[in-house]
């Protein structure tokens, strides 16, 4: 909301300057983001929240202002003479859906001289941005913003039937909105429409068929209310909007709708002359509902910590156009003025009472101590952790702590103790700390099984506690369980990515691990740098009979903390190469005990600077394989950073790697 220093002045006096205005305001909760210098002039910018709507008009901010400097309120006047003539004799208004539209005004001004604004106009409303257009029009937006409640002038001769219809639209209608926009309508929009077409979009903007020009003589003034949320979704739809539509969104006050008609008809007459038909279409199925809330001064002054007289509360609300009702010895009731749809508990009226007395005024009994903290390692590992697996297509869970005995059933990953008990569980079958993540997991997709969910792609970060000798305090081990229905090579390739994303350079081991959970021809211990990084496996038949799946999961479980002491997320970079790659697919046979890790190990340490890659994607036992004896498919890519490798070169290089594996595992090329 844009508000001029000096135009504010017409509704309160005030000695402020406009540096202490903006200070003043910003006090009391209207924060003034900036203030710009306009020729003698300034433009303060204020942030509206949207639960005051009433400070979208400078009279409302004026209520705000006087009520600080504990000045008077100045209210233009808006009576004006009339014709003989009776507006119902002239048109009439009709409307069709009184929930969307529950008030609308119409005034008729004959004879008005459509001209240019007068100098002191047009400097108002340029000052806070506005482009003059011509008097009529210039007054609509005058009033808009000097009331906050929006106002449109139809050429009244333009109007098919001199009537205003206002109602849903019809799928298929268009409309040549004032902005040049075609309008494609639907039904779910109200329009305001003559007896033939729609000439506005309810609340948003008018026609360019019935918009005033240079030759109109005879207006139609429109003041009205419209549902917010209709002219939200309207103008969301059709993508338009208006400084109309940003108000109805977030709703004007009812009783302002005749008041700032009057004065734009006032305001007409006053500078385009004409005359104004007697009486006005007043179509009013608003409910007047007369909110009243009581404060209590004990209430009030305990929780700001204050001791503020109920005297100094009621001067205060009285200011801010609150009416007194009843008073007691403790505590009075007030009527909410209509423009404070924010105001209906005693909360309310509380924090009314705080920001004009001052926050700064109530007193803080201690000293608040910050303490500055170093960027948090851990949190950023886990932020980055969390944004990998959900990339990967996993969905995190939270799981309970406290589990029973089914922990206990295939065994343990981390420890084979006995879990520690709560001494006053909620439920008697559950009365265990968890000891591993995974069995939770199994839990969950038992769970989402039952219901109809077949395959269940999910990890959690969390806490496990693991027993300590002489029933000490459990160690909390941070570990990251992931369940994947893809199987073991992939869930593995998804520990990989989390590694690679991470930056962790220290060489991931996997060595063949016989736990009574996982199938022995499919689980590894996962060593990283030494230190036991965690485990994976595909279930067991008995486990997966156990739990009824009627899929193969695969589970991995990680230390995190280790993934935390290694991870480097400071990022390393390479130039992209400029030379095209060459990708060769080997298919081996080796032995049943040599595993992938060795076989890649022993590709490296030949250091060959041309292999940019080397991507395991398959395993093979079947007929064509001797017993004890298996396939592994892999790929090789080459690229050289200073020229395109030629097939002689990759060829070479490929038969040394052969040769290599050959002398150290037996390995031969599958024919």
């Amino acid at each position: 909301m844009k508000i001029s220093y000096n135009w504010l002045k017409d509704y309160c006096k005030y000695d402020l300057s406009v540096a202490t205005l903006a200070e003043r305001l910003t006090n009391a909760g209207l924060v003034v983001d900036t203030v710009k210098p306009v020729d003698d002039d300034y433009c303060l910018e204020i942030e509206v929240t949207s639960n005051r709507p009433d400070c979208l008009g400078f009279i409302g901010v004026a209520r705000e202002v006087a009520t600080i400097v504990r000045n008077g309120l100045l209210i233009p006047c808006v009576d004006y003479e009339t014709t003989s003539e009776s507006v119902n004799d002239i048109t009439s208004v009709t409307i069709k859906d009184k929930e969307l539209c529950p008030r609308y005004t119409a005034r008729i001004i004959k004879d008005v001289k459509i001209g240019p604004s007068p100098e002191w106009l047009q400097k108002r409303i340029t000052s806070i941005g506005l482009r003059p257009v011509n008097n009529i029009v210039d007054i609509t937006n005058y009033v808009l913003m000097e009331s906050g409640q929006p106002l449109h002038a139809f050429d009244f001769d333009k109007l098919s039937g001199k009537k205003i219809i206002v109602r849903r639209a019809k799928n298929g209608e268009t409309m040549e909105a004032i902005a040049g926009s075609k309008c494609a309508l639907t039904e779910e929009m109200l329009v305001i429409a003559d007896s033939q077409k729609p000439v506005a979009v309810a609340g948003i903007m008018g026609g360019r068929d019935t918009e005033v020009s240079d030759t109109t003589k005879n207006i139609l003034l429109e003041s009205a209310f419209f549902d917010p949320r209709n002219v939200r979704r309207t103008s969301r739809k059709l993508g338009l909007s208006s400084d109309s539509s940003y108000r109805f969104e977030r709703r004007v006050d009812p009783e302002c709708v005749d008041w700032a008609s009057r004065r734009a008809a006032k305001m007409i007459l006053d500078i385009a002359g004409g005359q104004a038909a007697e009486g006005v279409i007043d179509q009013n199925s608003l409910e007047s509902k007369k909110v009243s809330v009581t404060l209590r001064m004990s209430r009030l002054n305990s929780l700001l910590g204050l001791d503020i007289d109920k005297d100094t509360a009621k001067d205060i609300l009285e200011r801010l156009q609150f009416k007194i009702n009843s008073v007691t010895c403790d505590c009075f009731s007030v009527n909410v003025p209509s423009f404070r749809g924010d105001v209906y508990r005693e909360v309310d009226l509380i924090e009314e009472v705080a920001r004009i007395h001052g926050y700064d005024k109530i007193p803080v009994k201690s000293n608040i101590g910050v303490k500055l903290t170093q960027d948090n390692i851990f949190d950023k590992v886990t932020e980055k952790t969390k944004s990998v697996i959900s990339g990967l297509g996993f969905d995190e869970v939270i799981t309970d702590s406290i589990v029973g005995e089914l922990q206990e059933r295939h065994g343990n990953i981390w420890t084979n103790d006995r879990g520690i008990k709560i001494m006053n569980p909620i439920r008697q079958d559950e009365y265990l700390l968890r000891k591993a993540l995974v069995h939770n997991l199994l839990r969950v997709k038992k769970h989402n099984q039952n219901y109809g969910v077949e395959k269940a792609n999910i990890y959690e970060l969390s806490k496990i506690y693991l027993p300590q000798e002489d029933d000490g305090m459990p160690e909390e081990k941070e570990c990251l369980s992931i369940l994947g229905e893809e199987g073991f090579l992939s869930l593995k390739g998804v520990v990989e990515t989390i590694l690679r994303q991470l930056n962790i350079v220290q060489k991931l081991e996997s060595i063949h691990y016989d736990f009574g959970l996982f199938s022995p021809e499919k689980s590894a211990k996962l060593k990283l740098g030494g230190s036991v990084l965690g485990y994976i496996g595909e279930l067991s038949r008995e486990v997966i009979n156990d739990y009824d799946f009627r899929s193969k999961p695969c589970v991995a479980e990680l230390d995190f903390n280790i993934l935390v002491d290694n991870a480097n997320l400071e990022g390393s970079y390479r130039k992209i190469p400029i030379f095209p790659t060459v990708t060769r697919d080997m298919a081996i046979v080796s032995d049943e005990k040599v595993i992938w890790a060795d076989i890649k190990g022993c590709i490296e340490s030949l250091k060959i600077d041309c292999i940019d890659g080397i991507e395991f994607f398959d395993v093979y036992r079947g007929k064509q394989i001797e017993k004890g004896k298996k396939s592994i498919a892999f790929r090789l890519i080459f690229r050289a950073d200073d020229r395109t490798l030629k097939n002689e070169e990759v060829d070479a290089l490929q038969e040394k790697i052969l040769e290599n594996l050959s002398n150290a595992f037996g390995i031969k090329l599958r024919a």
